[in-house]
């Protein structure tokens, strides 16, 4: 029996053959075992992400702003970067770059909302970037960007587009080839439904490289540095640049097998279908919904909560073993919870999550 039911923002809802699936002793990385397991999880990055042969997997230590900061890779001094921000964790890539020597411009939505194609192009038009970075499902306010038509928009204007998925993928519809990304990236333990400590990414491989020794990366982060291990693993010779977390890689592996055995669309239509019944919840019993229609995602959903003090809600909540997570949108802070419905996530804990909400709601009123 479940002891608590996870619908945070990651780790999501978790998985006892995952979490198993990284008891492991005494394997190196260096082994023949694990880099069969590292290649079979590097396919699997390139499988949910919708990258063909023309994208190098990554797989690195980390989280997902790891992955973002890693995009620092393709840059140099002096470069222009376009951030199209749609809240908390879109604001999070301009905080990335305001580290390095870059020029930084910002387009950002209102709560609930997101960027309009239309003004990315207006303002791409004015000038020439080196990278433009957005975010596909916004993980404060559960609002799900229009990618496809935001890469059209600023694609002639922008020499790498990298596209934020760190709450959509495996959750969302998502596809660097169709989409004619550059990047995409997201990390382990939020619709993927592995333990969190992996950033994931697949980067057009014409790209590696080209940056030269004007790069202003990090070490570590330096997706050069990592290219030549991904390699070695996708061609069963292995590789080495920084020891990787071997359990967490073995947990993802399991992840990706029984992702593929649930098969990849149904997996989607899972996580749409429990969006679905947690919006239709919580709007009976009263409450609004911080993304606008049209615009939201399978994974979070924001709920408003007025006159209710949302801390207290989300810990009242959590006593009852079901755990949210609060709000931390700056328009709306106090004032609205997140709920998060991704990873293993089944109709079983949508149920339980909505007859506690309603039990706090009648609580607290």
């Amino acid at each position: 029996m479940k002891g608590k039911i996870l619908m945070h923002m990651g780790p999501s809802v978790g998985n006892y053959r995952v979490t198993l699936a990284g008891v492991t002793e005494n394997v190196g990385f260096a082994s023949p075992e694990f880099i069969s397991v590292m290649r079979e999880s590097l396919d699997g990055v390139g499988e949910v992400m919708g990258a063909g042969s023309d994208y190098m997997p990554f797989i690195i230590p980390g989280s997902g702003t790891a992955a973002m900061e890693s995009t620092v890779t393709f840059l140099r001094k002096g470069d222009r970067v376009l951030v199209l921000s749609n809240g908390v964790f879109g604001d999070r890539w301009s905080r990335i770059f305001e580290r390095y020597p870059v020029k930084v411009d910002y387009l950002n939505a209102r709560a609930g909302e997101t960027v309009l194609p239309e003004d990315a192009r207006k303002l791409a038009s004015v000038n020439k970037y080196r990278l433009t970075v957005m975010t596909h499902v916004e993980t404060s306010t559960g609002v799900r960007a229009p990618v496809r038509e935001l890469i059209q928009s600023v694609r002639a204007s922008s020499e790498i587009v990298a596209v934020d998925g760190v709450a959509s993928v495996g959750g969302e519809n998502v596809s660097a080839e169709e989409w004619d990304a550059d990047i995409v990236l997201t990390a382990s333990q939020k619709a993927i439904g592995a333990p969190p400590g992996l950033g994931l990414l697949v980067v057009r491989k014409s790209l590696l490289g080209v940056a030269g020794n004007d790069r202003i990366s990090s070490f570590f982060l330096d997706l050069n540095n990592w290219a030549p291990v991904m390699q070695g693993m996708l061609d069963m010779k292995g590789g080495y640049f920084a020891t990787p977390p071997i359990s967490t890689i073995f947990s993802l592996r399991e992840a990706f097998r029984l992702a593929k055995e649930e098969g990849l669309l149904k997996r989607i239509e899972r996580h749409a279908s429990a969006a679905g019944e947690i919006r239709s919840g919580v709007q009976e019993l009263g409450l609004g919904i911080v993304a606008k229609d049209g615009l939201r995602s399978n994974t979070v959903t924001g709920v408003k909560l007025d006159g209710i003090d949302a801390a207290e809600f989300v810990r009242r909540c959590a006593d009852r073993g079901v755990e949210f997570a609060t709000g931390v949108h700056p328009e709306l802070k106090g004032r609205y919870f997140r709920i998060g419905h991704m990873g293993w996530v089944t109709e079983i804990d949508v149920t339980a999550a909505l007859g506690v909400i309603k039990q706090v709601l009648h609580e607290m009123h």
